[in-house]
């Protein structure tokens, strides 16, 4: 993945997002503000169909920057969220997130995430292996298209997940999924 201008990344992100979701993703998608009004452009956008016909609304905000996302940035997303009426956003981008942005975003419940071919301070390599539990490894990169580094989709962190295919990430998120049920329970029982 190397997009070089903020459209390019756009792209690449609904691309990623229209393969892990399996629905139609939307590029440059304007809906209309049901507290001002106004027309508001949505980097990528889809909808979910759930429990008999209801729809969730995911907006996801794409930072190709040069430097990490900055509080404001997030705040701007929020009220995007909130005018159109979203369920759900995404705040996705090639660099990372300040710590107000990352707090920000928690008190707002919205997901950040990290995706970029670049290998990040901390990060956490690892390969679903079907008979024993996820162990970090270190292996060259790949050029797959579904290489990338992603932080905040997955439980917490330091420096996100490196994954080299698509396969790889749909295992750490299954996997993921598995352990947060695991703690639930262990919490109440």
């Amino acid at each position: 993945m190397s997009a070089s201008t903020s459209q390019d990344y756009e792209s690449f992100v609904q691309r990623v997002v229209e393969s892990l979701v399996g629905v139609d993703v939307f590029h440059g998608k304007e809906y209309e503000g049901r507290i001002t009004g106004r027309k508001i452009k949505v980097d990528v956008s889809f909808a979910l169909s759930i429990a008999g016909g209801a729809s969730l609304l995911v907006l996801v905000e794409c930072k190709h920057y040069g430097h990490r996302v900055p509080v404001d940035d997030v705040e701007e997303f929020h009220s995007k969220l909130d005018d159109i009426g979203a369920q759900k956003g995404i705040l996705v981008t090639t660099i990372g997130f300040q710590k107000g942005a990352v707090k920000a975003a928690r008190g707002r419940r919205i997901a950040l995430a990290l995706l970029t071919a670049a290998s990040q301070p901390g990060e956490i390599q690892y390969v679903v292996n079907r008979l024993g539990p996820l162990e970090p490894v270190h292996r060259p990169k790949s050029t797959n298209f579904f290489q990338g580094n992603v932080k905040g989709l997955i439980a917490e962190t330091r420096g996100g997940l490196r994954f080299e295919s698509f396969s790889q990430l749909l295992g750490m998120l299954i996997v993921d999924a598995h352990a947060q049920k695991d703690s639930r329970r262990r919490e109440t029982g």
